[in-house]
This record gives C-alpha cells, sequence and structure tokens, in this order.
C-alpha cells in the first residue's frame, strides 16, 4: 500500500501506478482560548475543544514550498473577524503551514496496479475526513486484494 502523500507520484512509478498528485500550500491561525461561541465549525473557522479558535482558508499553487505567507495569514484573519467581529480581539497564538496532496480534479485517487497484483496507491488531501471509509471500506478491498467496483470512477485512468 501507497500511502506516501506527495510522494506517490514518483513512488507509483516503481508499481505500476499513476499519482497525478502535485502540493497545494494551506495556513492556519489559531487563536487563544475563548467563551465558548462556535456550537458547530464553518467552512473555515472552527473551536476546538480546548476553546481556541483555528482560522484557515488558504488555497495557494506554490509547489513543495511550505513557508508562511503574512499577506495569506492577514487575509485569513481579516475574513473570519468580518465573520465574527469579537474573533479580532482575540490573540493569534500560532500559525503554520502545510501541503496538501491535490489530484488534477481535487478528488480522492485509488489505484491497484495492473503489472503488480496486491500494489495499491491511496491519494487524497482529506485524509481525516475519509479516514473513516479508508478504515471500514477501503482497508478490506486491500486486504482482500481487489478493489470493489464502486471505486471505478476514483480510478487515475479518468486522467
Amino acid at each position: 500500500m501507497l500511502a506516501a502523500g506527495l510522494g506517490n507520484a514518483a513512488l507509483g512509478t516503481h508499481f505500476g501506478l499513476k499519482a497525478p498528485v502535485r502540493p497545494q500550500r494551506g495556513q492556519v491561525l489559531v487563536t487563544e482560548r475563548t467563551r465558548a461561541a462556535l456550537p458547530m465549525p464553518t467552512t473555515t473557522i472552527r473551536q476546538t475543544g480546548e476553546a481556541s479558535i483555528m482560522l484557515g482558508d488558504s488555497v495557494e499553487e506554490v509547489g513543495f514550498d511550505t513557508r508562511q505567507s503574512q499577506r495569506v495569514m492577514a487575509e485569513i484573519a481579516h475574513r473570519a473577524a468580518l465573520c465574527f467581529p469579537w474573533i479580532g480581539k482575540l490573540n493569534v497564538l500560532r500559525t503554520w503551514s502545510a501541503l496538501r496532496v491535490m489530484s488534477p480534479d481535487g478528488l480522492p485517487i485509488y489505484e491497484q496496479s495492473e503489472t503488480l497484483p496486491g500494489a495499491f496507491t491511496a491519494n487524497c488531501h482529506s485524509g481525516v475526513t475519509l479516514a473513516a471509509a479508508h478504515g471500514k471500506r477501503l482497508a478490506p478491498m486491500i486486504s482482500r486484494g481487489e478493489l470493489d467496483p464502486f471505486l471505478a470512477p476514483f480510478s487515475a485512468k479518468r486522467f
């Protein structure tokens, strides 16, 4: 099972697997703890169980550059404060950037090698979101040695 993230693009070729993935940078800001104020997450703002606020919605095509951009972080903070003015009064305690594993269409790629049966790859940027599906559905398929036909739309052949 090749699950090397962005490394699958090069590694897959050794196993007869296509994984046309590219890096896409995203940045996140985390504020100090505050009162419980967001009972449900939005697409770009969520409150953690510890009551800090996580802000992040950048989509940056910068290759493998993981440096943070002050301009982008300021935009994220500004948009959050426009939605919830009280967020603008909180201190930002930490920030980071990371690279997403993106396919050309943004959807997952699940593939079994035609030349080396038993070799598989899984590629997606939403591994946490899809963790239950990967654990409950994908892992048993890989253990059986074949992907179910319902995953065919997620094959790298679509590219």
